[in-house]
Order: structure tokens, then sequence, then C-alpha cells
């Protein structure tokens, strides 16, 4: 796969999400809170892939769409081989904390790069992300207090936290013409062309 098909990949993955959001919303009933946090967990999941997807692209000898290059540490003809050094002998790779994000790419290309720079810039953002993420797919206490703090740090007072999709469905404090979750996927989708281009 190419960095562009991975990109526009992603980007149909948004829109499918956006399409899945605004059908559990049009109309309102039994669906909505729960098509609402598969759209989010849908987004996010997509995300992983996306970031996977580039890291070996670029271990790859890939260069990206446009815009500033981005050099690898060292390329490698079979992905395969770059997904075995990704891994190091592990199930599964951790792709949900942003100090981690931060710390491979810096591990496999050179620094400073766009896509640190980009991580760096929706930072809290991802934070964010990552906190709604968790509240939806653990039931740990960990995972819950976390969510609840973001959730009164971000609409003030003591908003309801029993379900995300109360959260993702809030208008956004910052931009009145949106909610959390069509910010986040603008987030999203902003950071991937950034990454790698348009």
């Amino acid at each position: 796969m190419t960095l562009q098909q991975v990109r526009d990949k992603f980007i149909d993955t948004i829109t499918e999400s956006r399409d899945l959001y605004t059908h559990c919303l049009s109309p309102v009933g039994l669906h909505t809170d729960s098509g609402v946090e598969a759209a989010f967990i849908q987004l996010h999941k997509n995300w992983e892939v996306f970031l996977e997807e580039i890291l070996v692209c670029l271990l790859n000898g890939q260069t990206v769409i446009n815009g500033n290059p981005i050099t690898p540490k060292l390329t490698i003809a079979d992905r395969n081989l770059v997904r075995t050094i990704i891994y190091q002998d592990k199930n599964y790779i951790e792709w949900t904390d942003e100090t981690i994000i931060k710390k491979r790419f810096e591990r496999h290309l050179d620094v400073p790069n766009r896509i640190i720079d980009t991580l760096n810039t929706i930072s809290i953002e991802l934070k964010d992300i990552t906190k709604v993420r968790n509240f939806i797919a653990h039931s740990s206490g960990t995972a819950k207090e976390k969510y609840e703090n973001l959730v009164r740090s971000r609409l003030g007072g003591n908003p309801n936290t029993t379900r995300a999709s109360f959260f993702l469905k809030s208008t956004d404090r910052d931009d009145a013409n949106q909610t959390y979750f069509d910010k986040y996927i603008g987030t999203l989708e902003i950071a991937a062309e950034n990454m790698i281009g348009a």
C-alpha cells in the first residue's frame, strides 16, 4: 500500500464515521448513544491503523505525498520485515498513548519532522480522544475517572458522564458550530494531511 492509499483509506473511514454519527442522530432513538460511541471507536481504530501504516510505508522507503520530506533512519524493502521490527515480537503495539506514539516515530525517523510536529500540535486533543476511547472500551475505575474529569473540564459544572455519547454530542465550548465528535474527527482529518500531504 502506498502513502496515498493509506491516506485515502483513512479519509474514507473518516467519512464513514461521520456518516454513522449523523445517521445515529437522525432520528434520535434507542440506537443513538450506542451508534455514536461505535462511530467514535471506529474512528479511533482507523487512526491507529493509519499511524501504523504510515510508519511502515516510510520505513519501506516511500516518500510523503507532498511537502517537506520525512527521512527514515533506515529503509527496508521487505514490508513484513518492517512490521517485525516495529512489533519486536509483540502481538500488538500501543497506538493510543500519544507519548508512546511520538517516541516510536522518533525512534524510526529523523527528527524534527512533520509527523512529530503534528502530534505535538494536537497533543491535547489526542489525550482527550484517548480518554473518551478508554471510557467506552474499558470498565476500569481509572478510565472512568479520567473521562469524568475530562468532561467536567470541557463542559463545566456537573454534566452527565454516564455515556460517552452525551459528551461527544455536546457543543464544543471553543466553537459553538461543532460538537466534540466533530472537533475530534476534524482534528484527525487535518492531522493526516499535515503528516503526509493531501
